[in-house]
């Protein structure tokens, strides 16, 4: 199958309403960072089914994708990426029974968080101001403030490209939860859902619960400014925000890449900075602190090259 091939079967889903897609398309239009050169195609499929079917049409015709979902941890390449990147937000789907909320990879966490509280569930009030979606949560075992998806997750299902099947994983050993952890990062399958077993609770002390939390990550967190969360890792023993505020690296910068004046575990984009200036940044943090406390950084977010 070849390239015009490719484009007359989009052109064919978008017509559907089964995805929209553009060609060309710069992918820092799509990521939290705002860095990052453009890919050949950019897709949004709209349904689990579409997802799928674009994954059978890429891999039959032996073309280079990925999928994201809102890229708010990674940082694209300023070449971009040489095949199609594909972007699970618009699959948005959700159900409730009882006290278990399940619901499509695209939503954003901090929506389903606010889905939990509107049904008077409890737990998730955590990922109130966590700007991926649910399926980057089960993914990197997203977590704040004492909670983790681990601590609620009971299923996900997910598609297998390599034996082309949908399968479910069920409970908290079969996904291999680790701090920012999950079998997620090693099997290659594509997470479509997840199931979340929550508890009840009153409304108003739930949305208390969650102004608190968004009101802690105003004051504290960079948010003003385009970023991709915390760039490090939390080294056993210590907190990398700290080290780096102890090494006076607070405010450095190398380009319009910064580190956060308010937060030192934050590298920030003030405007322009390129995915070189932030890496170049990440390098001299991970060499200055290992330079005068021994500890090597390990870095959080996912960078991409042009060719991964």
């Amino acid at each position: 199958m070849n390239l015009i091939e490719i484009k007359k079967r989009l052109d064919a889903l978008s017509k559907s309403g089964k995805l929209e897609y553009r060609e060309k398309a710069p992918l820092c239009d799509y990521s939290s960072f705002r860095i990052g050169g453009s890919a050949d195609f950019i897709v949004h499929p709209k349904t689990e089914t579409a997802l799928i079917e674009l994954i059978e049409l890429f891999k039959t015709a032996e073309y280079p994708f990925l999928v994201f979902g809102n890229a708010s941890n990674v940082l694209f390449d300023d070449a971009g990426y040489r095949g199609a990147a594909i972007f699970t937000t618009e699959m948005q789907g959700y159900s409730v029974d009882g006290t278990t909320l399940t619901v499509a990879s695209g939503m954003s966490f901090t929506l389903l968080s606010a889905k939990a509280r509107d049904h008077g569930l409890s737990g998730l009030e955590f990922a109130y101001g966590i700007p991926g979606t649910v399926g980057g949560a089960i993914y990197m075992n997203a977590g704040a403030y004492g909670g983790s998806v681990s601590d609620h997750l009971i299923s996900s299902v997910a598609y297998d490209p390599v034996k082309r099947e949908v399968l479910t994983l069920k409970g908290v050993q079969s996904h291999h939860f680790g701090y920012r952890h999950s079998c997620y990062m090693e099997n290659g399958y594509i997470i479509l859902s997840g199931t979340f077993l929550l508890e009840e609770g009153d409304k108003d002390v739930i949305g208390a619960k969650m102004k608190d939390l968004m009101d802690s990550r105003r004051t504290k967190q960079p948010l003003e400014y385009p970023s991709a969360g915390s760039v490090f890792k939390r080294p056993e023993g210590y907190f990398a925000g700290k080290l780096i505020e102890d090494a006076g690296l607070k405010g450095y910068a190398i380009g319009a890449a910064q580190v956060s004046e308010k937060h030192a575990g934050f590298i920030i984009n003030r405007g322009g900075a390129t995915a070189s200036d932030v890496c170049a940044l990440i390098e001299h943090i991970q060499n200055t602190i290992y330079t005068k406390f021994g500890v090597m950084l390990e870095t959080e977010i996912i960078r991409l090259g042009q060719g991964e």
